[in-house]
């Protein structure tokens, strides 16, 4: 993990200065310590209370390397969230482990979100948390400990630690999702004495939690990316409480890495953006029930993932037929292809790194849609 983002941090190093000026940093004086943290604004052009996302790093991390490495700063501006990156003490979250830190960080996580509501145009209803392995566990500490706030959490590489368990009462259904690689060696798919639990172990928990009865669905995403060495199953949890999903992400010969992050040390899964997920994810739900998808996409939007966007776009639709155009920045059309399914791919290799506009035109019915190729 340290080698993994110490790498990131070197290449990254350009993209993040040009950018410096669209992200704050803050910090507040908790429990006797100064506790720091970076904010993503969204873009001006957006009116009225926005979500936020907690990004938290890794063990040995920081709040600038998850920034760089996971690259949700692309997918908030374009969808209109803030996310924040706090730091942890000592470069780590206190989830039970008995080293790293032994810092309050669940009081300190909601004195920061009481503070970031108060100074910014952020919805209580919609306040979510996701983290990279150490941020993973944390985020999942949150899910038990602070869900009268928290609407829902996502782990990239993480688990629970077995001597937590016991403590762990969410006291409500939580929407839990997890995205990790079976081949994971800082982590492992199957868990580690006193530091992790198993994912199996993990899931059952949580749809025990959330009183999910039903026999879990896969589906097996398509291989998009020859070259990444792994595939993607999505396991769906069913027969679950309103508001109690469970999903999961398996990575099929996967490492301990963030899918769609720009440099692969280890098996870094290309078929899926992470970053997109989670928020795919999140949206669906605010902290009193499900959102409409609609009030955050708007009528007659796109669905694009993922998004940003390296190579290849799946665009979703509710029927197939009709037009698929792509138009630049300037409004140039640069593509037009026919819709064969419902489920339509967009090959982007060709456009330079930007803002784009995706317009879908079925009958008379048009939808448009904002894509970012990176």
């Amino acid at each position: 993990m340290r080698t993994l983002l110490q790498v990131t941090f070197l290449f990254l190093l350009s993209f993040q200065l040009s950018n410096a000026q669209e992200t704050i940093i803050g910090s507040f004086s908790f429990d006797g310590q100064e506790r720091d943290y970076r904010l993503r604004i969204p873009p001006a052009t957006i009116s009225g209370e926005r979500p936020l996302v907690l990004n938290l790093h890794g063990f040995t991390s920081n709040a600038w390397q998850q920034e760089a490495y996971s690259q949700m700063n692309a997918v908030a501006d374009t969808a209109g969230f803030y996310v924040c990156y706090p730091n942890g003490i000592n470069n780590a979250w206190n989830v039970g482990w008995t080293f790293g830190s032994t810092a309050d960080d669940v009081g300190f996580i909601n004195a920061l979100l009481d503070t970031l509501i108060a100074n910014h145009g952020i919805d209580p209803e919609r306040l979510y948390a996701c983290g990279m392995s150490n941020g993973g566990f944390m985020s999942y500490r949150l899910a038990c400990e602070l869900n009268d706030r928290i609407a829902a959490v996502a782990s990239v590489t993480g688990s629970m630690v077995p001597a937590y368990m016991g403590s762990c009462t969410p006291g409500r259904p939580v929407p839990v999702l997890e995205i990790h690689g079976t081949e994971d060696p800082t982590v492992p798919y199957t868990g580690q004495a006193f530091l992790a639990i198993s994912i199996e172990e993990l899931l059952s928990f949580w749809r025990a939690n959330n009183e999910c009865d039903g026999d879990p669905v896969v589906e097996e995403l398509p291989n998009t990316n020859a070259d990444d060495e792994s595939t993607v199953s999505i396991i769906q949890s069913t027969g679950c409480t309103e508001r109690g999903e469970v999903l999961h992400y398996r990575i099929n010969n996967g490492g301990h890495t963030w899918p769609g992050a720009p440099i692969s040390l280890g098996v870094t899964n290309q078929d899926i953006n992470g970053s997109v997920e989670i928020w795919h994810f999140f949206r669906q739900y605010t902290r009193s029930g499900l959102s409409s998808i609609a009030a955050y996409a708007g009528p007659g939007t796109l669905d694009l993932f993922p998004n940003p966007a390296i190579e290849r776009v799946h665009v979703s639709l509710p029927s197939s037929g009709g037009e698929l155009s792509l138009f630049n920045i300037a409004g140039q059309l640069i593509h037009r292809q026919a819709i064969q399914h419902k489920t339509t791919e967009l090959n982007v290799s060709f456009c330079t790194p930007g803002v784009y506009w995706v317009r879908v035109r079925q009958g008379a019915q048009v939808r448009v849609g904002q894509l970012v190729v990176q």
